[in-house]
């Protein structure tokens, strides 16, 4: 039930790419929200894509296939995600001397249950992208009977459902005032249009239609006449499209439904069904991005994700402690740099680590 090795380097790549440009979103881009959005969402896109990918056999899946995959998917993250919480709150006591240990939202997020709760101090909270590693185990809990389901409908019909949720939300999106409620969804829109679980099914399910389509005879057949030149051709096209339609969504777009437009943004699409499409055919673009240290870095993309906000705080108290200046390209450097050691080492000898001695204990 691995995914195929066509596939995983170069979309691996273009995952972490958009993981650093959230984390350059955070802390140093200003006016950066729509490209946040947009990364956010091909992260969910991306996950959808490879949950059906881990699942193609869904007709000899079982409930204890499912059972085995969560718990391979909570052995993976679930550490990592209680080690940047307890990073947050350090830095939160230290910081800021607030003590959170024993609080109702230090327990939401350790059930993964805080983007369930309406309130941004819950699904924002200690660790304010953890959010999404919450979606993120609501979305692998339910992908059996998601994947399940869409195989019922010829591919034309999976496809047309996804559109009817995608102008749904751009309808809900657009008749969002940031002022006031919206007459179509409650306050707080920003909540129901970006951080709430089901919203996100939306991004989830395309990941899994694109994938239906590549099991599709015309995509296998004009994938399998790709040269390594019409490989590139296809990728620099999708380059192009994706120059051309970020600024339309960023600069014309209303200043709340960019929400609504991203969750689904066509760049998303672009960008993943180009890389798998070309995969395995040698395109300059797939060979690029498996190219060293591509490949080490793409690995460590989770933990600098969840560890960005503990460790940028972290870093900038230490960076004020020692009196070396806290803005410029140097305190840029240090911050990033400080990031990924981090994240690298708690790869290598936190991570790593218990997932295998969690495979070496687990029942065959």
């Amino acid at each position: 039930m691995k995914p195929k090795r066509q596939y995983i380097q170069p979309l691996a790549t273009l995952q972490f790419a958009a993981v650093i440009a959230i984390v350059l979103t955070h802390f140093w881009l200003k006016n950066g929200t729509y490209l946040q959005a947009l990364c956010t969402s091909f992260c969910f896109v991306y996950s959808g894509f490879f949950t059906a990918l881990t699942h193609r056999d869904e007709r000899q899946y079982r409930l204890a296939d499912h059972i085995r995959f969560m718990r391979d998917k909570l052995a993976k993250l679930y550490p990592l995600h209680v080690l940047a919480l307890g990073l947050s709150l350090l830095v939160i006591y230290i910081g800021w001397h607030y003590q959170l240990v024993f609080s109702k939202m230090t327990l939401a997020h350790l059930l993964l249950i805080s983007p369930w709760f309406t309130t941004p101090s819950f699904y924002f909270g200690l660790n304010p992208v953890s959010w999404f590693i919450c979606d993120l185990f609501f979305l692998y809990l339910i992908s059996p009977w998601l994947i399940r389901g869409l195989r019922h409908f010829k591919l034309g019909w999976q496809i047309a459902i996804v559109g009817l949720l995608i102008v749904g939300e751009l309808v809900a999106g657009y008749a969002t005032d940031p002022g006031s409620p919206s007459l179509l969804i409650p306050n707080n829109a920003h909540y129901y249009l970006y951080e709430f679980p089901l919203i996100r099914v939306l991004d989830f399910t395309t990941g899994i239609v694109l994938y239906h389509l590549t099991l599709t005879h015309r995509w296998r057949a004009a994938a399998s006449r790709l040269t390594p030149t019409r490989a590139t051709l296809i990728e620099m096209c999708a380059i192009g499209a994706c120059v051309t339609f970020y600024p339309l969504g960023e600069k014309l777009l209303h200043p709340h439904w960019y929400r609504a437009f991203c969750s689904m943004a066509p760049i998303v699409v672009i960008a993943l069904g180009a890389v798998v499409f070309t995969s395995g055919n040698k395109g300059f673009v797939s060979l690029a991005m498996c190219m060293p240290p591509l490949p080490a870095m793409s690995r460590i993309g989770a933990e600098v994700y969840l560890l960005q906000f503990g460790a940028y705080h972290g870093i900038r108290l230490l960076v004020n402690r020692l009196g070396l200046p806290s803005h410029g390209a140097l305190y840029f450097l240090i911050q990033m740099g400080g990031l990924l050691l981090l994240a690298w080492a708690v790869h290598h000898y936190v991570t790593t680590p218990l997932y295998r001695h969690f495979k070496s204990h687990e029942r065959p």
